[in-house]
């Protein structure tokens, strides 16, 4: 039997829909890698997939954004998974953004609290850095209008923005009292706020 990546994308529509479960993907990566009687002709993105299905521990997490992720580098050849689940990956672009926005690069703790909007999907989105307290990194993230509102902006791990909207993670690392604002087409405004740093 010979595997195509169309096979593959199967399985990812079947997890997505919740017809099967990760375990069902397990067992699929694990009986093709030992089978004699299964091939796939070297293609390397089903080798890959096929290895980090096997080895969850040591690769990504069997999920709804990650099988998403999967499934468009099987259609396109376009690969996200390490932008979407290492925080390391962005290290180098925080660098970057910092330089040419003449900030120190100031990287946060991604254990701790970042506060953000509901609706993150949104767009343009928004950020601003305050002065840090225990627990937290003290960046306010949102999308869309800002509002005072005492509930607008909910505490959350900072390293859970991997899979919410890893492309702002390059921001991060902009010193107390930088903002910015960026949309999903490319746009992009990054600029210092004394007022931040008395808040």
């Amino acid at each position: 039997m010979t595997l195509e990546r169309s096979d593959l994308v199967e399985l990812c529509d079947q997890f997505l829909d919740g017809k099967i479960d990760k375990s069902k993907i397990e067992k699929f990566a694990w009986d093709a890698i030992t089978s004699d009687e299964i091939d796939w002709n070297g293609d390397e993105i089903i080798s890959s997939t096929l290895f980090q299905w096997d080895n969850e521990e040591i690769e990504f997490p069997i999920n709804r954004v990650n099988i998403s992720l999967w499934k468009n580098r099987l259609l396109t050849g376009e690969d996200n998974l390490l932008a979407f689940n290492n925080w390391s990956s962005h290290i180098h672009a925080q660098k970057e953004v910092c330089s040419k926005y003449s900030s120190p690069w100031k990287p946060i703790n991604k254990t701790l609290r970042v506060g953000i909007s509901d609706n993150l999907s949104g767009d343009p989105i928004n950020g601003l850095r305050h002065p840090s307290e225990q627990g937290a990194t003290g960046w306010f993230i949102w999308a869309g209008e800002y509002s005072d509102n005492e509930d607008f902006f909910k505490p959350m791990c900072a390293e859970h923005l991997l899979q919410i909207r890893p492309e702002i993670i390059k921001y991060l690392g902009l010193d107390v009292g930088f903002r910015f604002l960026a949309d999903k087409a490319g746009f992009e405004d990054v600029w210092f706020d004394e007022t931040l740093k008395s808040v």
